[in-house]
């Protein structure tokens, strides 16, 4: 343990010292986060892990198995920090250098969990599990690349992968019933900061019912869907229209949790087809790199 604990921390370093960043600012800021992660405050972003927490202990997990792609530093807006502090077992990822640096810092506390340093594609997703000799029916999926997260679960669930529960990230701007999905594209690098990325409630909801799960919630933008079988209470999908309301639309505190979301809330009072034109518009300059209609009962 203590081998695998020097090792983590090396790595940071090394990452931290071959990368074009103040090493001395970095540092210091992954002691504070590891300071942080040591105290009971939750860090996950508008109480996800709480609501995976009850999912789980309903489900009798106390000590599963978690795959995190996009783990971030493994403490802001995480959602699976505390269940490792719970001594709980996975691997996580992580594809910038600077972050993956904080995450090294932090996880070397915790031995049973593994990190990767990479970048997720459709292409590698399901190589990189194989490597790490994640479980085929591991306990938690936590996605949340911003871009063609769709194709990635995807790719996970056709090689039977199967997490008996999954909290994505979606793209929580598009209401029910349109279909929306960023289409993978090597070429694309994902560096410019707009609405451009990820799925709609829809078409995740779709994919995930057509693999035999149930839609359990909406978490403001994070999608939480159980493996059919594992609740004893005969949980059927609920209506994707009133998930979305409940989990997101009619929030009281979604303008204050989701402020950069302004500019397109228009969305959520339009009709069907005036969606299609807007964000047809709206995503003129990435025409041919998503899938977009309108899904029909």
């Amino acid at each position: 343990m203590l081998v695998k604990k020097i090792k983590n921390i090396g790595r940071a370093i090394r990452l931290l010292l071959n990368s074009n960043t103040n090493v001395s600012k970095i540092l210091l800021e992954s002691f504070v986060l590891f300071n942080k992660s040591k105290k009971n405050i939750k860090s996950s972003y508008a109480g996800e892990f709480e609501h995976l927490d009850k999912i789980m202990n309903k489900l009798n997990i106390n000590n599963g198995y978690i795959v995190d792609i996009a783990a971030g530093d493994g403490y802001r807006q995480s959602c699976t920090l505390d269940f490792f502090k719970k001594k709980w077992k996975g691997l996580c990822i992580e594809m910038d250098p600077v972050k993956f640096s904080h995450l090294s810092f932090l996880y070397h506390q915790f031995t049973s969990v593994s990190l990767s340093n990479s970048i997720i594609t459709p292409l590698n997703v399901n190589l990189i599990l194989q490597a790490y000799t994640v479980p085929k029916n591991f306990d938690l999926l936590n996605l949340d690349i911003d871009s063609y997260d769709l194709e990635i679960i995807k790719e996970i669930l056709e090689k039977n992968f199967k997490p008996k529960v999954i909290s994505m990230e979606i793209n929580e701007k598009i209401p029910p019933p349109i279909y929306f999905s960023a289409k993978f594209n090597k070429d694309d690098n994902w560096e410019k900061d707009d609405h451009f990325f990820g799925c709609s409630i829809t078409a995740a909801a779709d994919l995930l019912t057509n693999n035999d799960y149930i839609i359990e919630s909406l978490q403001y933008n994070n999608l939480i869907a159980i493996k059919k079988g594992l609740l004893n209470d005969n949980t059927q999908n609920t209506d994707i229209k009133k998930i979305y309301q409940d989990g997101y639309k009619n929030k009281p505190d979604r303008k204050k949790l989701f402020p950069w979301n302004k500019d397109i809330d228009c969305l959520l009072e339009m009709e069907d087809d005036e969606i299609l034109d807007f964000l047809n518009n709206y995503f003129y300059e990435y025409k041919d790199k998503y899938t977009l209609y309108i899904k029909k009962d």
